[in-house]
């Protein structure tokens, strides 16, 4: 089949193959499996044990910063390491991760497709993404991070960020293909529904991006083990690799939950998303915009102050704007059933678009929010870092009330999940507010010792309560899922009345679901098949 942008609109579907080879059973099963459902339930399933662990980190880090002139409990190489923990795990252990495992599980279904194209590829990014960051880990516990003092675990680092990297690239590259070349017969990519479509730009940017830090640490794999003489040594490694850790390269991540913010509120809103053309073209605004934005500081880091840059990366923030109004919009408008996923989308939007707005203020030079020398930004830029990409995990998590039901088959209480939703908005706000506040109080953001005028007690005890609560709001959600999943009601093949082809299948949806499909004539299928 060609990659082609439209497919016939009265083509045959494919043929299913003949036989289905059975995958083992039990815990060989859940190892080896092809199963785009299950690996994309894996993906999310480790997301949430990384994420408890970092912010367990940050909240660690949070406590030795509410008395920086006391005694502290972690020596100062340690501190760094940590911080460097944090970052890099939060980024590309958990949001990234978490995104990309509900596009791996969900787009299939939503364009479908029999399977996830390269099914045993996206397996293989599953494990292959696993390992990389339990080296990563292995890596920083033995002081190789960036500015490390071990040589050794400095190379261990790099090859582990590889790995990582290219692991989640090739994820993207399955998900993307999908898209492309395995959709249904009618199903044009203006018909596409909307987690989908932001599932291909978010794997799309992603596909331009993440390979060039992927070739960068194969460089810098090279010069250090070997040369030292391009790079520099430990000291200058996070120079050449953190863009991959700034603002708009941390909107990247965070494209695919634009479209899952667009189809929750669109299925609750019980009716047609009028303005479905919008939100496609701000969707692609926010993805491009952003990419533009993180290229330019990946060649030129000096730009960050420049106008374009600010005006590119503040185009970015008012797409995201630009969607979250038109989906409340469209829950306004009409009688919509307020169901948890809504609640956490809606809410983890506004954090997205809160991080991305201040991130657009870091470059502006009178606020003197970005240090001269690398590491040596204020506060601000933490909590830009912990509000894109906390709420990207708050809009994870309400993806997982809306979509579990079809992937496990049952749902997730919705008083319990409402409540943990309202409580991870309060505690992303305490962890982050209090950071760019701090920021401009002129608080270094990576150090726990420091003399600075202000209130900065109050502010760092709040965003250590910020990081405990985040953490227990995690857990929680992650033993409702368990419970929920396992023994909760069951949830009927289509238990939120929805307009997508997922919610035309049984609950979980057997393999070969999609072998006999209608043409698809609208963006919203199964919202014809109910009005007809």
């Amino acid at each position: 089949m060609t990659m082609t942008e439209t497919r016939p609109e009265h083509a045959a579907p494919a043929a299913a193959p003949a036989t289905t080879r059975p995958e083992p059973s039990g815990l060989a099963g859940w190892i080896m499996t092809g199963d785009y459902r299950r690996v994309g339930r894996l993906y999310v399933g480790f997301s949430l044990v990384f994420a408890v662990a970092l912010l367990a980190v940050g909240a660690v880090l949070g406590f030795e910063k509410i008395d920086s002139s006391g005694t502290q409990l972690i020596d100062g190489d340690a501190v760094g390491q940590l911080f460097s923990l944090y970052r890099w795990g939060l980024a590309l252990g958990v949001a990234a991760p978490l995104l990309l495992g509900l596009a791996v599980a969900i787009v299939p279904m939503q364009v479908g497709a029999r399977s996830i194209a390269f099914p045993r590829a996206a397996a293989l990014s599953l494990w292959a993404w696993v390992l990389g960051v339990g080296v990563m880990v292995g890596a920083f516990a033995d002081n190789g991070g960036p500015g490390g003092g071990n040589s050794e675990a400095v190379d261990l680092f790099i090859a582990a960020l590889v790995l990582v990297v290219a692991a989640l690239c090739v994820g993207a590259l399955c998900v993307a293909t999908t898209v492309l070349t395995l959709r249904a017969p009618g199903m044009t990519l203006q018909r596409i529904p909307m987690a989908a479509w932001s599932g291909f730009a978010g794997s799309a940017v992603v596909l331009v991006s993440l390979p060039v830090l992927v070739g960068l640490s194969i460089l810098l794999y090279a010069d250090h083990r070997y040369g030292r003489v391009l790079f520099g040594g430990n000291l200058q490694l996070g120079e050449w690799i953190d863009w991959a850790l700034n603002p708009t390269q941390l909107y990247l991540y965070a494209v695919p939950a634009l479209g899952m913010l667009a189809d929750v509120t669109t299925t609750a809103s019980r009716s047609r998303q009028p303005l479905r053309g919008v939100l496609t073209g701000f969707v692609g605004i926010a993805a491009i915009f952003a990419f533009g934005a993180s290229m330019q500081l990946a060649f030129s880091p000096e730009l960050r102050g420049d106008f374009f840059y600010i005006a590119v990366t503040l185009g970015s923030a008012l797409a995201v704007l630009a969607v979250l109004v038109v989906s409340v919009g469209s829950l306004a408008a009409r009688k919509p059933r307020i169901t948890a996923a809504t609640v956490f989308v809606v809410l983890g939007s506004f954090m997205l678009f809160v991080g991305q707005a201040a991130g657009a203020m870091t470059g502006y030079e009178r606020l003197e929010l970005v240090g001269p020398t690398y590491g040596s930004d204020t506060a601000w830029s933490l909590g830009v870092f912990n509000y894109v990409l906390l709420g990207a995990v708050l809009l994870g998590m309400g993806a997982l009330c809306h979509w579990g039901p079809k992937l496990w088959g049952r749902r997730l209480p919705e008083g319990a999940a409402i409540g943990l939703a309202v409580i991870g908005f309060l505690a992303v706000v305490l962890v982050a507010f209090p950071d760019l506040v701090a920021g401009l109080l002129d608080q270094p953001a990576y150090a726990v010792d420091f003399d600075v005028d202000g209130p900065t007690e109050l502010l760092n005890a709040l965003s250590a309560a910020g990081y405990v609560l985040m953490a227990v709001v995690v857990v929680a959600f992650g033993l409702l899922m368990v419970r929920g999943f396992s023994r909760g009601v069951p949830a009927g093949d289509d238990p939120w009345d929805g307009q997508t082809l997922e919610w035309a299948t049984s609950s979980p949806p057997p393999p070969g679901t999609f072998d006999d499909l209608p043409v698809v004539t609208s963006p919203e299928p199964l919202f014809d098949r109910k009005e007809a």
